[in-house]
C-alpha cells in the first residue's frame, strides 16, 4: 500500500461485502500514511459491532498501534477484542479478547475475520 485510503478502501469493502445491515463509520485521513476509522456496524438480528483503529502504514502495510472491537448482542457485550496494555501476563500481550469477565490471549483480528466469527454466532 502506498497511501492510506487504500487501507480505508478495504475496509469499505469488507463492510459492503459482509452480512451488515447498516454501517455508521466514519474514516479519517490525517496524512498520506495514517489515519483512523470509528464505526458502529448493525446486523439484522438487532447485534452491533462497534471499533476503532489508529492506523499507519509501515513500510506498505497497515499497522494498528490501538483498536478495539466491541460485539454487543441483546445489550450485552459479547467480546471485546483491543490492545490496551493493561494485561501484560497474557501470552500475547497486548492483543487480548474479553470474553464475559475472562481474558484471553488473541491475535490481532482484521475487521474480516471479525465478521466472520459475528456470522458464525449468528448461525448458531
Amino acid at each position: 500500500m502506498k497511501h492510506i485510503d487504500q487501507y480505508m478502501d478495504i475496509v469499505a469493502s469488507t463492510i459492503r461485502h459482509s452480512p451488515v445491515m447498516k454501517d455508521e463509520v466514519a474514516y479519517k485521513i490525517r496524512d498520506s500514511a495514517s489515519g483512523a476509522i470509528e464505526g458502529i456496524l448493525y446486523f439484522v438480528d438487532g447485534s452491533r459491532l462497534e471499533f476503532s483503529e489508529d492506523v499507519y502504514l509501515h513500510q506498505g502495510r497497515p499497522v494498528k498501534p490501538r483498536y478495539r472491537y466491541q460485539y454487543i448482542k441483546n445489550k450485552q457485550s459479547v467480546f471485546r477484542y483491543d490492545n490496551a496494555p493493561h494485561h501484560p501476563k497474557i501470552p500475547t500481550f497486548p492483543h487480548h479478547k474479553h470474553v464475559g469477565k475472562e481474558i484471553v490471549a488473541a491475535s490481532e483480528p482484521t475487521l474480516g475475520q471479525l465478521l466472520d466469527e459475528i456470522a458464525d454466532l449468528m448461525a448458531q
